[in-house]
Protein backbone atom coordinates (compact mmCIF):
# COMPACT_ATOMS: atom_id res chain seq x y z
CA UNK A 1 0.00 0.00 0.00
CA UNK A 2 2.98 2.34 0.31
CA UNK A 3 2.97 2.75 -3.47
CA UNK A 4 -0.48 4.31 -3.22
CA UNK A 5 0.74 6.72 -0.54
CA UNK A 6 3.79 7.67 -2.60
CA UNK A 7 1.53 8.57 -5.50
CA UNK A 8 -0.72 10.59 -3.22
CA UNK A 9 2.13 12.55 -1.63
CA UNK A 10 3.94 13.17 -4.92
CA UNK A 11 0.75 14.26 -6.66
CA UNK A 12 -0.60 16.38 -3.82
CA UNK A 13 0.84 19.68 -5.01
CA UNK A 14 -0.39 19.23 -8.58
CA UNK A 15 -4.07 18.47 -7.91
CA UNK A 16 -5.09 22.09 -8.43
CA UNK A 17 -1.93 23.15 -10.25
CA UNK A 18 -1.61 20.53 -12.96
CA UNK A 19 1.66 19.81 -14.72
CA UNK A 20 1.45 18.21 -18.16
CA UNK A 21 5.01 16.91 -18.07
CA UNK A 22 7.01 14.12 -16.46
CA UNK A 23 9.84 16.51 -15.64
CA UNK A 24 9.31 17.50 -12.00
CA UNK A 25 10.88 16.71 -8.61
CA UNK A 26 9.16 13.67 -7.16
CA UNK A 27 9.02 15.16 -3.65
CA UNK A 28 9.38 18.71 -2.38
CA UNK A 29 8.76 20.09 1.13
CA UNK A 30 5.28 21.33 0.14
CA UNK A 31 4.11 17.79 -0.64
CA UNK A 32 1.77 16.19 1.90
CA UNK A 33 -0.47 13.22 2.44
CA UNK A 34 -4.14 13.75 1.64
CA UNK A 35 -7.45 11.94 2.06
CA UNK A 36 -6.19 9.23 -0.30
CA UNK A 37 -3.59 8.21 2.26
CA UNK A 38 -5.90 8.51 5.27
CA UNK A 39 -8.59 6.33 3.71
CA UNK A 40 -6.06 3.77 2.42
CA UNK A 41 -4.78 3.51 5.98
CA UNK A 42 -8.35 3.04 7.20
CA UNK A 43 -8.79 0.08 4.83
CA UNK A 44 -5.43 -1.38 5.88
CA UNK A 45 -6.36 -0.98 9.54
CA UNK A 46 -9.55 -2.98 8.99
CA UNK A 47 -7.64 -5.72 7.19
CA UNK A 48 -5.00 -5.95 9.91
CA UNK A 49 -7.65 -6.20 12.63
CA UNK A 50 -9.91 -8.43 10.50
CA UNK A 51 -12.73 -5.98 11.14
CA UNK A 52 -15.07 -5.64 8.14
CA UNK A 53 -16.76 -2.46 9.41
CA UNK A 54 -15.24 -0.17 6.81
CA UNK A 55 -17.78 2.61 7.26
CA UNK A 56 -16.93 2.96 10.94
CA UNK A 57 -13.20 2.96 10.13
CA UNK A 58 -13.65 5.64 7.48
CA UNK A 59 -15.44 7.89 9.95
CA UNK A 60 -12.94 7.20 12.71
CA UNK A 61 -9.85 7.94 10.61
CA UNK A 62 -11.53 10.75 8.71
CA UNK A 63 -12.43 12.57 11.90
CA UNK A 64 -8.85 12.19 13.12
CA UNK A 65 -7.68 14.01 9.99
CA UNK A 66 -10.53 16.42 9.22
CA UNK A 67 -8.51 18.66 6.90
CA UNK A 68 -7.05 16.04 4.58
CA UNK A 69 -8.92 17.30 1.52
CA UNK A 70 -12.07 15.16 1.32
CA UNK A 71 -14.67 15.63 -1.36
CA UNK A 72 -17.76 17.59 -0.41
CA UNK A 73 -20.22 14.72 -0.04
CA UNK A 74 -17.74 12.51 1.80
CA UNK A 75 -16.86 15.34 4.17
CA UNK A 76 -20.54 15.79 5.04
CA UNK A 77 -20.90 12.03 5.54
CA UNK A 78 -17.91 11.96 7.91
CA UNK A 79 -19.74 14.09 10.43
CA UNK A 80 -23.16 12.43 10.27
CA UNK A 81 -24.49 10.19 13.00
CA UNK A 82 -25.39 7.54 10.42
CA UNK A 83 -23.10 5.15 8.57
CA UNK A 84 -25.49 4.80 5.63
CA UNK A 85 -23.84 4.91 2.18
CA UNK A 86 -24.71 7.79 -0.14
CA UNK A 87 -24.57 6.19 -3.61
CA UNK A 88 -21.33 7.86 -4.71
CA UNK A 89 -19.67 7.11 -8.04
CA UNK A 90 -16.59 9.14 -7.13
CA UNK A 91 -13.00 7.96 -7.34
CA UNK A 92 -12.69 7.76 -3.56
CA UNK A 93 -13.62 4.09 -3.67
CA UNK A 94 -10.70 3.37 -6.01
CA UNK A 95 -8.09 5.51 -4.28
CA UNK A 96 -8.42 3.67 -0.95
CA UNK A 97 -8.75 0.07 -2.12
CA UNK A 98 -5.05 -0.68 -2.69
CA UNK A 99 -4.46 -2.67 0.51
CA UNK A 100 -7.11 -5.20 -0.56
CA UNK A 101 -5.01 -6.28 -3.52
CA UNK A 102 -2.17 -7.24 -1.17
CA UNK A 103 -4.22 -9.01 1.49
CA UNK A 104 -5.85 -11.94 -0.33
CA UNK A 105 -4.67 -14.97 -2.27
CA UNK A 106 -7.34 -15.25 -4.98
CA UNK A 107 -8.87 -12.83 -7.44
CA UNK A 108 -12.39 -13.74 -6.34
CA UNK A 109 -11.54 -12.80 -2.75
CA UNK A 110 -10.04 -9.52 -3.90
CA UNK A 111 -13.10 -8.62 -5.97
CA UNK A 112 -15.46 -9.47 -3.11
CA UNK A 113 -13.50 -7.46 -0.54
CA UNK A 114 -13.05 -4.52 -2.90
CA UNK A 115 -16.82 -4.38 -3.21
CA UNK A 116 -17.17 -4.36 0.59
CA UNK A 117 -14.81 -1.41 0.90
CA UNK A 118 -16.70 0.46 -1.80
CA UNK A 119 -20.28 -0.03 -0.65
CA UNK A 120 -19.55 1.46 2.76
CA UNK A 121 -19.98 4.82 1.03
CA UNK A 122 -19.70 4.39 -2.75
CA UNK A 123 -22.55 1.96 -3.40
CA UNK A 124 -23.27 3.27 -6.89
CA UNK A 125 -22.39 0.65 -9.55
CA UNK A 126 -19.62 2.88 -10.91
CA UNK A 127 -18.13 3.31 -7.45
CA UNK A 128 -18.05 -0.46 -6.95
CA UNK A 129 -16.67 -1.03 -10.45
CA UNK A 130 -13.82 1.43 -9.93
CA UNK A 131 -12.75 -0.18 -6.68
CA UNK A 132 -12.90 -3.70 -8.10
CA UNK A 133 -11.01 -2.80 -11.27
CA UNK A 134 -8.24 -1.12 -9.28
CA UNK A 135 -7.90 -3.99 -6.81
CA UNK A 136 -7.99 -6.58 -9.61
CA UNK A 137 -5.26 -4.83 -11.58
CA UNK A 138 -3.12 -4.61 -8.44
CA UNK A 139 -3.68 -8.26 -7.56
CA UNK A 140 -2.82 -9.43 -11.08
CA UNK A 141 0.32 -7.27 -11.03
CA UNK A 142 1.28 -8.82 -7.70
CA UNK A 143 0.76 -12.29 -9.16
CA UNK A 144 3.14 -11.43 -11.99
CA UNK A 145 0.47 -11.23 -14.63
CA UNK A 146 1.71 -9.58 -17.81
CA UNK A 147 0.58 -6.09 -18.69
CA UNK A 148 -1.35 -7.46 -21.65
CA UNK A 149 -3.12 -9.96 -19.39
CA UNK A 150 -4.05 -7.15 -17.02
CA UNK A 151 -5.22 -4.95 -19.90
CA UNK A 152 -7.32 -7.76 -21.36
CA UNK A 153 -8.97 -8.76 -18.08
CA UNK A 154 -9.83 -5.22 -16.96
CA UNK A 155 -11.20 -4.36 -20.40
CA UNK A 156 -13.29 -7.52 -20.65
CA UNK A 157 -14.57 -7.50 -17.08
CA UNK A 158 -15.14 -3.77 -16.53
CA UNK A 159 -15.46 -2.37 -20.04
CA UNK A 160 -12.78 0.27 -19.54
CA UNK A 161 -10.99 1.47 -22.67
CA UNK A 162 -7.33 0.71 -21.97
CA UNK A 163 -6.15 0.91 -25.58
CA UNK A 164 -5.72 4.68 -25.42
CA UNK A 165 -2.27 6.16 -24.92
CA UNK A 166 -1.07 8.73 -22.42
CA UNK A 167 -0.11 11.03 -25.28
CA UNK A 168 -3.66 10.91 -26.63
CA UNK A 169 -5.24 11.46 -23.19
CA UNK A 170 -2.94 14.16 -21.79
CA UNK A 171 -3.75 17.23 -23.96
CA UNK A 172 -7.46 17.41 -23.15
CA UNK A 173 -7.62 15.62 -19.81
CA UNK A 174 -9.09 17.69 -16.99
CA UNK A 175 -10.04 17.24 -13.35
CA UNK A 176 -12.51 14.38 -13.05
CA UNK A 177 -13.59 13.05 -9.69
CA UNK A 178 -15.51 10.06 -11.07
CA UNK A 179 -14.26 6.48 -11.10
CA UNK A 180 -15.11 6.26 -14.80
CA UNK A 181 -12.91 9.27 -15.57
CA UNK A 182 -10.00 8.33 -13.29
CA UNK A 183 -9.48 4.57 -12.97
CA UNK A 184 -8.88 3.74 -16.66
CA UNK A 185 -6.40 6.61 -17.00
CA UNK A 186 -4.55 5.54 -13.86
CA UNK A 187 -4.27 1.95 -15.10
CA UNK A 188 -3.00 3.16 -18.48
CA UNK A 189 -0.33 5.18 -16.65
CA UNK A 190 0.86 1.90 -15.14
CA UNK A 191 0.61 -0.05 -18.39
CA UNK A 192 2.86 2.44 -20.21
CA UNK A 193 5.43 2.64 -17.41
CA UNK A 194 8.98 1.32 -17.39
CA UNK A 195 9.40 1.26 -13.61
CA UNK A 196 7.84 2.38 -10.34
CA UNK A 197 8.90 6.02 -10.46
CA UNK A 198 8.04 6.26 -14.14
CA UNK A 199 4.51 5.04 -13.38
CA UNK A 200 4.02 7.80 -10.80
CA UNK A 201 5.34 10.40 -13.24
CA UNK A 202 3.04 9.09 -15.97
CA UNK A 203 -0.01 9.50 -13.76
CA UNK A 204 0.83 12.98 -12.52
CA UNK A 205 1.69 14.16 -16.03
CA UNK A 206 -1.91 13.62 -17.13
CA UNK A 207 -3.11 16.49 -14.95
CA UNK A 208 -6.60 16.19 -13.53
CA UNK A 209 -7.01 14.78 -10.01
CA UNK A 210 -3.27 14.21 -9.80
CA UNK A 211 -2.94 12.80 -6.30
CA UNK A 212 -5.72 10.28 -6.79
CA UNK A 213 -4.53 9.24 -10.24
CA UNK A 214 -1.03 8.68 -8.88
CA UNK A 215 -2.38 6.94 -5.79
CA UNK A 216 -4.21 4.37 -7.91
CA UNK A 217 -1.28 3.96 -10.29
CA UNK A 218 1.21 3.76 -7.43
CA UNK A 219 -0.47 0.81 -5.78
CA UNK A 220 -0.46 -1.21 -9.00
CA UNK A 221 3.12 -0.19 -9.76
CA UNK A 222 4.27 -1.25 -6.29
CA UNK A 223 2.75 -4.69 -6.81
CA UNK A 224 4.45 -5.06 -10.21
CA UNK A 225 7.85 -3.42 -9.72
CA UNK A 226 8.36 -3.00 -5.98
CA UNK A 227 9.48 0.36 -4.55
CA UNK A 228 13.06 1.70 -4.51
CA UNK A 229 14.23 2.04 -0.90
CA UNK A 230 15.09 5.73 -1.22
CA UNK A 231 11.62 6.62 -2.48
CA UNK A 232 9.98 4.53 0.25
CA UNK A 233 11.99 6.29 2.95
CA UNK A 234 11.21 9.72 1.57
CA UNK A 235 7.48 9.00 1.44
CA UNK A 236 7.36 7.64 4.98
CA UNK A 237 8.88 10.90 6.25
CA UNK A 238 5.67 12.72 5.30
CA UNK A 239 3.52 10.54 7.57
CA UNK A 240 2.85 11.09 11.25
CA UNK A 241 3.22 8.28 13.77
CA UNK A 242 -0.33 6.82 13.68
CA UNK A 243 -0.38 6.63 9.87
CA UNK A 244 3.18 5.33 9.64
CA UNK A 245 2.46 2.61 12.21
CA UNK A 246 -0.44 1.19 10.21
CA UNK A 247 1.59 1.31 7.00
CA UNK A 248 4.50 -0.48 8.66
CA UNK A 249 2.28 -3.06 10.36
CA UNK A 250 0.46 -3.76 7.10
CA UNK A 251 3.69 -4.21 5.15
CA UNK A 252 4.99 -6.65 7.78
CA UNK A 253 1.80 -8.66 8.21
CA UNK A 254 1.39 -12.03 6.59
CA UNK A 255 -2.20 -12.49 5.54
CA UNK A 256 -3.70 -15.95 5.48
Amino acid sequence: MLGSIIGDVAGSIYEFNNIKSKNFPLFIPACKFTDDTVMSVAVADCLIRKDPDYAAAFQLWGRRYPNAGYGGMFKQWLHKDTLAAYNSWGNGSAMRVGPVGFAFSTLDEVLAEAKRTAIATHNHPEGIKGAQATAAALFMARQRGSKEEIRYFITARFDYDLRRTLDSIRPNYKFDESCAGTVPEAIIAFLESTGFEDAIRNAISLGGDSDTLACITGGIAEAYYGIPDEIAEQAMSYLDEPLAKVVTDFRLKRFE
